[in-house]
């Protein structure tokens, strides 16, 4: 359910999820909210599962696609967790895009392997590789290699 920039009800709603001592975030939204709202994104509604490999050829004639997900595939099912790694991974090896996931370490665990992580963090990954440790809320990060 993407929300729209330009509807100040949803950018109300979304700044009411920052902690209330969470400022600095607070601020970093509004600035966000204020750079979309510039250059305002195309939203498209559907299914993740059936909608992505169409929007990724359809983004590719602009350049070659990124897919970005951050603590999303948690809120899959099991099934549905693995059909997505599965999909990405076939969108990757037939070169249609690049995968850039940050998500919790037993979310993805074909992404995540055997590494070990430690509380608190999120598996940040390209093209389903781990390359860093992160914050789940963006404030540290911890390169691999």
């Amino acid at each position: 359910n993407p929300l729209d920039v330009a509807d100040a009800d949803a950018m109300a709603w979304l700044e009411n999820l920052v902690w209330p001592e969470q400022d600095e975030r607070r601020e970093r939204l509004r600035a966000a909210i204020g750079v979309a709202r510039g250059e305002p994104p195309v939203l498209r509604r559907g299914d993740l599962l059936e909608e992505l490999p169409a929007l990724v050829d359809e983004a590719s004639a602009h350049g070659t696609p990124v897919v970005f997900h951050s603590a999303v595939i948690a809120y899959l099912d099991d099934p549905d967790r693995r059909r997505f790694h599965a999909s990405m991974a076939d969108l990757v090896a037939a070169g249609r895009c690049r995968w850039i996931s940050n998500e919790g370490p037993r979310v993805l665990p074909e992404v995540t392997g055997g590494l070990e992580v430690p509380r608190g963090r999120f598996v940040t990954a390209l093209d389903g590789v781990p390359v860093a440790l992160s914050h789940g809320h963006g404030h540290a990060i911890e390169w691999l290699s």
